[in-house]
């Protein structure tokens, strides 16, 4: 199961430095193949000097033993013995009853200036899955371990991804969009520079995941575009084309929600969840990134802050952004995640979270505070992050003991509680204590 690798947290802090306040994040699969080739590659081999030996010799004495290639050169038999293998496989001797004697290639091999030495390899290319043109490096490295086989299933026989762009059957030309590439910028794409020819292959779709990021910037701007969810510096200028070439498709990416009624093992039960509308952008609208109902809106939100209920007014919701207002009755409803609730009012916001494959990995919504009692909570969360002590908490509420229990009491924070009961409790034995000394003195 493939996982994106950005800290959320960052990433969308780093967006909003830009001007983009992300909204959402969808996921797509974006068409690869894998071909595994045989080639026929021009090369010079490690045992060039070696193998030449080997031949001249042969042929000087119309046909030498493995035996003598050891005597006479020190080198143990096991060395011939390897090498002679390999020239059989390259067609360069015959090797019969320990004997070895040059062929027609072998002596090209020995007497042509020109001789180019051919070897057959079996190579792996990675290509892109629509336009069939060979993907760069990282997807040999890094970018490897996160393509996905088209035949890959999670434990229910379903695809680990979707939605998918469909891959382009491979054609003949192929092998010619991976031949023409320059000699010199071979490497960059993993190519040996010697390739001469791509013999026959076979070939594995896989897919590569993509995040598109949809966000809308101060002044109104919706901005849609696809980013690497695993590394946004190495495959950079793969993102920039696949960015181009899907750039009418990224535009009518919208969040919509998906019911389905679902039955295992004659169980029934209902899923909901956030989808995109990727492979069926006929209804989408420029400029949208929610196509959503607030009444459906309601089951994720309750769902993040493990609300029993929220009422529909303190759910704001339009095309571009979602937003929550925080009241005492929300605070207060029945399963509440107090904690979870305060933090997303100190940031400003939350997001909610799915497995990516399911085609929506993030949506965010703002959460503002919407009175005095939940404000006094939240200022009092920071003073216990910033660890305030109990004296100058005391001192912020102006000695009202009974307000800062009560507001501990309400965020559940019964440690910190503790201990202000504990202070309290001390303090008033010392100043009972005190007063009774001083009175004994007065007498």
């Amino acid at each position: 199961m493939i996982h994106f690798f950005l800290n959320i947290e960052k990433f969308y802090e780093a967006e909003l430095e830009n001007g983009f306040e992300v909204q959402a994040v969808a996921c797509i699969e974006y068409p690869i193949i894998h071909l595994i080739a045989r080639t026929l590659e021009t090369m010079e081999e490690e045992y060039d000097e070696l193998d030449k030996f080997i031949v001249q010799a042969a042929n000087k004495h119309d046909g030498f033993s493995i035996q003598q290639f050891s005597e006479l050169t020190g080198l143990g038999e096991g060395v011939f013995g390897y090498r002679a293998e390999e020239l059989v496989k390259q067609e360069y001797i015959s090797f019969e009853k320990e004997i070895v004697k040059p062929i027609a290639k072998g002596f090209d091999f020995l007497n042509d200036p020109f001789f180019e030495r051919e070897i057959e390899k079996t190579r792996s290319f990675i290509i892109d899955g629509v336009t069939h043109e060979p993907l760069r490096s990282y997807f040999y490295k890094d970018g490897k371990e996160n393509l996905i086989s088209e035949d890959e299933r999670d434990s229910w026989g379903n695809k680990f991804f979707n939605p998918a762009i469909i891959h382009n059957p491979p054609t003949k030309n192929l092998a010619e969009l991976i031949l023409k590439i320059p000699i010199e910028e071979r490497m960059q794409y993993s190519i040996p520079p010697h390739l001469k020819e791509i013999k026959d292959y076979d070939f594995v779709l896989m897919t590569y995941p993509l995040p598109i990021v949809l966000s809308k910037t101060k002044d109104g701007e919706i901005c849609k575009k696809i980013i690497d969810g695993f590394s946004r510096i190495a495959n950079a200028e793969d993102i920039a084309i696949w960015q181009k070439k899907l750039e009418n498709e990224i535009a009518k990416t919208e969040v919509i929600i998906e019911e389905r009624n679902l039955e295992r093992e004659g169980t029934k039960s209902k899923k909901i969840h956030f989808r995109s509308n990727w492979g069926n952008t006929r209804t989408a609208v420029d400029g949208r990134i929610f196509n959503i109902t607030k009444d459906k809106l309601k089951h994720f939100i309750q769902k993040l802050f493990g609300l029993e209920t929220i009422n529909e007014n303190n759910i704001f919701q339009n095309d571009n952004e979602i937003k929550i207002k925080i009241d005492k009755e929300v605070f207060e409803s029945e399963g509440a995640d107090k904690t979870k609730i305060l933090e997303a009012c100190v940031r400003g916001r939350d997001y909610y979270r799915q497995y990516e494959g399911i085609g929506i990995w993030l949506v965010f919504l703002k959460v503002s505070i919407a009175d005095n009692f939940i404000q006094e909570l939240v200022d009092l969360h920071k003073l216990l992050e910033e660890e305030t002590s109990l004296v100058d908490l005391l001192s912020h509420y102006s000695n009202n003991y009974k307000v800062l229990r009560q507001n501990l009491i309400a965020i559940e924070r019964l440690d910190e509680l503790e201990e202000l009961d504990i202070y309290l409790f001390l303090h008033s034995r010392e100043t009972n204590f005190n007063q009774n000394y001083l009175t004994l003195q007065s007498e």
